[in-house]
């Protein structure tokens, strides 16, 4: 299952780069204000969600793009302040079901949102072939969309980013595969564990760490989150003392207890999931500070094993660990779709509404917003970051240390 999780999140989080914090001496994490999560008891945020509220308002899907015909949208009430056209792999074996937590989040943002009774939503499923994508943009633009979101997999965005089919304002849910000089109306934002990663690294630098150890598993996005750290870490001015690949024999962790005690490093950087970080955990000396990306908050049914992370700091969204954030707080919680991983989907669908709301307009080039995500700033290159929230574990519990600024 880990693996699978794994495969499912390399092939969807998207390298887009954090907002820049300034490097630079604070407070200690012992020395900061630490905010538990507002809930009865400590593990509330990872309590079975209410189902969400149904949404009554009008929205055309297209079942398949291969089978649409290009008729034109069903007729809806006026006045229509614009036309958007939400692309997702709903038909992909391998991402239907993470296809559907985003479509799900992005129709309850749009049920509750006051432009709901001027605005036409219309579903394109695709499936796992870039062509899919390209026909079922087509046919959008065609039927008068006025702003696409999607699509969801990298591959997707990095046919769509090479193609001139680019038209009108699209907010694709990823990156491609390579640096391009995007279209000027083509948007980029996802989950992206090189973000947090890059996050992680700004964070520990500015709380006066300078030499890093990292930790890293052969999984393929556990080395992407490991070179995004130290590319990072170097930039700033850090040095990496050592890099190791974690294991499940006791003996070797033992002797990385031991290589790592004798580096000096002041700062340990765990790129693992949650069943690997715990592992890990036990075996690290006390005398640096351990970090992480959202990736160690993945219990699932056995939140017990947080107090095998017990010190670990890490970054989230508010969506998991603010559930009293204002921009939280409104929207309905979805039931029946999985772990962590699939409630982030759900997040990323509300707030890709939200920007699909902005950017029909003319957004300015420095806009900010409070999203379930994150505090998400427009840069230069079309990339939208994510600012995530600084929490770490104590005694089983995930506490807010530190939230992004307003």
């Amino acid at each position: 299952m880990q693996r699978s999780r794994a495969f499912l999140l390399l092939l969807l989080t998207a390298a887009i780069a954090g907002c820049a914090t300034a490097p630079g001496e604070t407070a200690s994490p012992a020395q900061r204000p630490v905010t538990p999560i507002a809930q009865p008891a400590p593990q509330a945020p990872r309590a079975a969600p209410a189902p969400p509220a149904a949404t009554t308002q009008p929205y055309v899907s297209v079942p398949s793009v291969e089978a649409a015909s290009p008729t034109g949208p069903a007729v809806l009430p006026e006045p229509a302040s614009g036309n958007i056209a939400l692309l997702l792999p709903l038909d992909s074996p391998a991402f239907g079901h993470a296809a559907e937590a985003v479509k799900q989040g992005f129709m309850a943002a749009f049920g509750l949102s006051p432009a709901n009774q001027t605005l036409r939503i219309k579903i394109y499923s695709t499936g796992d072939l870039p062509d899919s994508t390209l026909a079922a943009y087509r046919l959008a633009i065609q039927e008068g969309a006025q702003i696409v979101v999607g699509p969801l997999t990298r591959n997707a965005v990095t046919a769509l980013s090479g193609s001139d089919l680019v038209s009108v304002p699209t907010l694709a849910l990823n990156v491609p595969d390579s640096a391009i000089v995007p279209p000027h109306n083509l948007y980029f934002f996802g989950l992206s564990v090189e973000a947090e990663a890059r996050q992680v690294a700004r964070m520990a630098f500015a709380d006066g760490k300078r030499r890093a150890v990292t930790i890293a598993s052969g999984a393929l996005l556990s080395k992407r989150s490991q070179q995004a750290f130290v590319d990072q870490w170097q930039a700033l001015g850090g040095t990496v003392v050592g890099q190791y690949q974690a294991s499940e024999d006791a003996d070797a962790l033992s002797g990385l207890r031991d290589t790592v005690a004798g580096s000096g490093a002041d700062t340990i950087f765990l790129a693992l999931g949650y069943d690997k970080a715990r592992l890990v955990r036990p075996y690290l000396p006390l005398t640096a500070a351990i970090y992480a990306t959202s990736q160690v908050d993945n219990a699932g049914d056995n939140p017990a094993g947080y107090f095998d992370l017990d010190g670990v700091q890490f970054v989230d969204m508010p969506w998991l660990l603010q559930p009293d954030h204002p921009a939280v707080m409104i929207y309905p919680r979805a039931d029946g779709l999985g772990g962590a991983d699939f409630q982030r989907l759900y997040a990323l669908g509300i707030d890709a509404f939200r920007l699909s709301r902005i950017l029909l307009g003319s957004p300015r080039r420095d806009f900010t917003l409070d999203g379930v995500t994150g505090q998400i700033r427009l840069q230069g290159d079309n990339q939208l970051s994510r600012k995530l929230v600084h929490a770490e574990f104590r005694q089983g519990a995930a506490l807010v240390v530190e939230a992004p600024a307003p």
